[in-house]
């Protein structure tokens, strides 16, 4: 076998209860070749609490004439349209597929300004979606689906719709548009048939902002576009390296630069990571708000574009903190006090889970507003939470009480909620056997998928939503069986990055398991890498680590924690990957990618004593050899430590004493990266996840080589279908050899398809 091989997909839960039917006129395209959603037994419209409905990060949403909201259930590739009070599911659209009225991750919607209609970014597919629609009763049925796209690769992640004098404008934010060398991506314009108007790729002509990467849109009163420009730290040229924070800004329908009053320019905001941006109200008393899914915080700006509200701290203050736990904004109160899932800053209020999208909510009664100081309604999509939230907002008071939300907990026996790091483990002399370990972020526990033997169909545990390996339908998909059952991790918050270190005799073995929480308090000073021994699970019960009753036959238990929060010797803030390298007599050396300070951080663990001594960290932030921005993951090699510098777009090997980067940023595979967020090792070739292109790539260590490593291999797997081994945010991949299929198993995480993947490699 050469190669990449799909195995499987673990954890995916199809559409978790939500069986409305979208309906299309018949002999319409949209009813043809499986575009629309299929038949099934519930009848619409339905309770949203009896459904519970569970959303696979949502992202975009848009009101119609009914004030119902449309929301983009992004990772389950399909549209649901709930009522304004967000109490009942009123229709299912959709599906994958790339027929008419079918969906690749659907991303953003907007509706046309007079029509029935709603535009979908069908990012996946590389096209937008006009979806024309009725009512039939409450119940709203797709009638037309017609698409269309822009010259070139096209890939919408950002749609807005305006009339203007001379008529409806389509606007699409291309996301990753390049031409050759040049990175910068582009808005396109439309007019309301889908026929192209123009492409703008910088905004303004006097020292124009460049577009890269391109999300959430919005327009004003005016037709003045908003733009976040979520790549612009990454990709933009600068003197010393890019700027390192994003930008938000505004131009007019043709791209030229829309400064704002209160301003200097046509800049917004800069902040570490803007992915949407929504106008509310029209004129002099309009707010723009900005979802900020680093900090977990809602940025409000008056319409001049000055921050509302009470900033508490400056914008250099926030520069020098990019990427941190700090930020001006907009707490969320909604949630249950004592609540230990929703993050908290240093004040214990709560904070947004990863804000990616923001819409004004119309046809609310908002408690307590007046025209003076209005207290305004928001849509919030949190992928995080995997949830959609409406909010009542006071700017002033920077307070948001939730109205009300859409999207149940992702909690279940075999399902993930945010799955992040991954470990391949075949250790004959431990209880955890052959399989995978996945942490399960979101639910502060880990998923072990076993690898020793396919699931048994005739097992009522197996056949759970989400309990076992996903069929792989009508566009291929997986073909291994396994159980996967739920580990408990006790002290451990946000399981990221994992590392098992076997104990060679004797069983056990130690489980190394970084936490991606914000520490906020300064008397908190319990570490961020905690250490587990695995054993058996006592006779006559699950044990420690499992839940709900079910068995695992493994038990962690805490035996260490270290690496403080913050930036002193053997502190870290916001651990991802870890790897481990043992140095004999029962001491392995510990690597861990301490993203937040730009460095790597190297501890000597002893397991005999179970503690960690410090060994200083290595690097700092830069772009220099050596210098990392948001270094993400960690592999030990052959020739040396790998780390992901993800932000730097490179990978950087450490040989004991000099740092080598190695890449450029790029499109175009081999030393090309464009956000490598993952490394892993082994026998001699290093596996690299890079984000922006979805790519697995395999490279053999090789000093003859440039940059010391030679690519051999590469597997892309862009899109959002689970089952045909797709993959839209994947995290930290794992390799190894636990499988009984030939080659090496090849695990990777996607925290928006809330799934594992399961790849072999069997060479080149």
């Amino acid at each position: 076998m050469v190669g990449f091989d799909f195995r499987g997909c673990y954890g995916s839960g199809a559409t978790d209860g939500a069986r409305a039917t979208a309906h299309a006129r018949p002999g319409s395209d949209a009813a043809s070749g499986g575009g629309r959603a299929t038949d099934e037994a519930s009848s619409v419209p339905a309770s949203l609490g009896a459904l519970g409905p569970r959303l696979a990060s949502p992202v975009g949403t848009a009101q119609d004439g009914e004030n119902n909201v449309w929301i983009a259930d992004s990772g389950h590739n399909r549209l649901l349209v709930v009522d304004d009070e967000l109490e009942r599911l009123l229709a299912t659209v959709g599906g994958v597929g790339t027929a008419p009225g079918r969906f690749d991750l659907p991303m953003r919607l907007a509706h046309h300004p007079t029509d029935r209609a709603m535009y979908v970014a069908d990012t996946g597919n590389g096209r937008l979606q006009r979806l024309e629609y009725e009512y039939d009763g409450a119940t709203p049925r797709v009638t037309a689906a017609e698409a269309f796209a822009a010259d070139g690769g096209f890939h919408p992640n950002g749609v807005v719709a305006h009339e203007y004098w001379d008529g409806v404008r389509v606007i699409a934010a291309d996301e990753f548009y390049r031409e050759g060398g040049d990175l910068r991506s582009r808005l396109v314009v439309f007019d309301e048939s889908g026929e192209q108007i123009r492409s703008i790729r910088t905004v303004g002509d006097d020292n124009p902002t460049p577009l890269y990467w391109p999300q959430g849109l919005d327009t004003d009163d005016e037709g003045r576009i908003y733009v976040a420009n979520t790549g612009y730290g990454v990709l933009a040229d600068g003197p010393t390296g890019p700027p390192k924070l994003a930008t938000v800004v505004r131009c007019d329908r043709t791209g030229a630069a829309a400064p704002f009053e209160g301003l200097a320019d046509e800049t917004l905001a800069e902040l570490p990571m803007p992915r949407d941006v929504a106008v509310v109200g029209a004129g002099a008393d309009a707010q723009i708000f900005v979802p900020d899914a680093a900090t977990g915080r809602i940025h409000a700006y008056t319409s001049v574009g000055v921050p509302d509200g009470a900033v508490p701290e400056d914008g250099e203050d926030i520069r020098a903190n990019a990427a941190l736990e700090d930020g001006i904004g907009i707490p969320r109160d909604g949630a249950r006090r004592g609540d230990e899932s929703v993050p908290t800053d240093a004040g214990g209020q709560d904070r947004f889970r990863g804000p990616v999208g923001i819409a004004g909510f119309e046809g609310v009664s908002v408690p307590d507003s007046d025209a003076d100081d209005p207290t305004l309604a928001v849509l919030t999509s949190e992928a995080l939470a995997g949830r959609v939230g409406a909010y009542a907002v006071d700017v002033h008071t920077e307070s948001a009480r939730r109205l009300g939300a859409v999207g149940a907990p992702r909690d279940r026996t075999g399902q993930f909620s945010v799955p992040t790091g991954s470990v391949v483990v075949a250790d004959p002399e431990s209880p955890l056997g052959r399989c995978a370990l996945v942490g399960d972020g979101a639910n502060g526990r880990l998923q072990r998928i076993a690898f020793d033997g396919a699931a048994d169909e005739s097992d009522p545990a197996a056949a759970t939503d989400g309990g076992r390996v996903a069929s792989g339908g009508d566009r291929g998909g997986a073909r291994a069986g396994g159980r996967v059952d739920p580990v408990a991790l006790p002290a451990t918050r946000f399981p990221f990055g994992l590392a098992y270190w076997p104990a060679g005799t004797g069983g056990g073995g130690r489980l190394f398991v970084t936490d991606y929480t914000a520490h906020y308090r300064n008397s908190d000073r319990s570490g961020q890498i905690h250490v587990y021994a695995v054993d058996e699970a006592p006779a006559g019960g699950g044990g420690e680590g499992t839940d709900d009753g079910a068995g695992t036959g493994v038990s962690l238990t805490l035996v260490d924690s270290f690496g403080a929060w913050g930036m002193g010797d053997g502190e870290v803030k916001l651990p991802r990957g870890i790897a481990i390298d043992p140095q004999g007599e029962g001491v392995a050396r510990v690597w861990v990618a301490d993203s937040a300070n730009g460095r790597v951080g190297v501890w000597d663990y002893d397991r005999v004593l179970d503690g960690a001594d410090p060994l200083g960290d290595r690097g700092g932030f830069g772009h220099y050899d050596g210098g990392f921005w948001n270094p993400s993951d960690v592999a030990v090699g052959e020739r040396g430590v790998y780390v992901a510098d993800e932000n730097n777009n490179r990978l950087q090997r450490f040989d004991g004493d000099e740092w080598h980067p190695v890449g450029t940023p790029g499109y175009d595979g081999g030393h090309e990266f464009l956000l490598p967020i993952s490394v892993a090792a082994r026998d001699g070739h290093l596996f690299v996840l890079d984000l922006v292109s979805r790519s697995i790539r395999v490279f053999a260590e090789d000093g003859n080589a440039e940059g010391g490593l030679r690519p051999v291999d590469e597997h892309r797997a862009f899109g959002g279908d689970a089952a045909a081994g797709e993959l839209w945010l994947p995290y930290l991949l794992s390799v190894g050899d636990a499988s009984d299929a030939p080659g090496v198993d090849v695990v990777v995480p996607d925290s928006t398809l809330h799934v594992a993947q399961h790849y072999t490699w069997g060479g080149a």
